[in-house]
């Protein structure tokens, strides 16, 4: 039985085939993901194209049959079509939308996903912050929402007050104090005071204040090496716009 449904939310693929049709992604409010066709939209002058293009967060009016979506009205919120005009922002956008799609085949409902991917679009075109800060912030705070918050307020072995001379494992997900380190062995990384500050003020702080904050440049590369192998490990697999963003910050060969 086919019904009306309205949902809003954010695509995050889109896919063409035939010669007008496009299926996309949309990481909808609730935090799921669901797969629209959409009829004729790459037709010249079609009336919806704008609300469903890549990045664009929209009202969508759906028709539904059989768990299948298929595109009958559409109204655009806002785009953030612009942050294809930079490289390397697109890259990271593609990045996040990858990992948002990862955690939302969760069951679980999680409203807070797609607030988190539309605050990193904001970030990425509002030019405030860097590009490598937004990224770590992302993949750290993604996978703590999906219920893989590292430990961080004390120590995970004793329950000491950490301070400076904290060690994490990305492995773990824990971090310990010195004396905790020395005793159990293994592959642990000393953090930079910095580094521990923004690890905690990401995965505790209001969603919205996420990418609000500072770090040096020393801390700011040990936490986005932190957070990237984190996000990595949790997600037990690769992803492509992540190897192209690498590949936009490499030196030109004979550099």
């Amino acid at each position: 039985m086919q019904q009306h449904t309205t949902v809003r939310g954010l695509v995050i693929r889109e896919t063409d085939f035939g010669d007008a049709d496009r299926y996309i992604t949309v990481l909808t409010d609730a935090g799921a993901k669901i797969e629209v066709l959409c009829r004729g939209i790459r037709r010249r002058g079609s009336r919806l194209g704008g609300a469903v293009r890549l990045f664009c967060y929209s009202e969508l009016t759906l028709y539904e049959s059989r768990g299948r979506f298929t595109l009958n009205d559409a109204a655009l919120h806002t785009s953030f079509w612009g942050v294809t005009q930079d490289i390397e922002g697109y890259a990271l956008a593609c990045y996040f939308a990858e990992l948002a799609a990862l955690v939302a085949e969760s069951d679980e409902p999680n409203p807070a996903l797609t607030r988190l991917v539309l605050y990193a679009l904001h970030a990425l075109t509002g030019g405030k912050r860097p590009f490598p800060l937004i990224k770590a912030a992302f993949e750290l705070r993604v996978f703590a929402d999906a219920g893989f918050a590292p430990r961080l307020d004390a120590c995970g072995a004793c329950g000491s007050v950490l301070d400076e001379g904290a060690l994490f494992s990305v492995r773990e997900g824990v971090a310990v104090c010195p004396d905790c380190a020395r005793r159990l062995g293994g592959g642990w990384i000393t953090l930079a005071p910095g580094t521990l500050a923004a690890m905690r003020h990401i995965v505790a702080c209001e969603l919205k204040r996420v990418f609000s904050f500072t770090l040096g440049a020393q801390s700011l590369v040990q936490l986005g090496e932190i957070c990237e192998r984190y996000a990595l490990l949790n997600a037990d697999r690769g992803f492509d716009s992540l190897t192209f963003y690498h590949s936009l910050l490499a030196p030109a060969p004979g550099r």
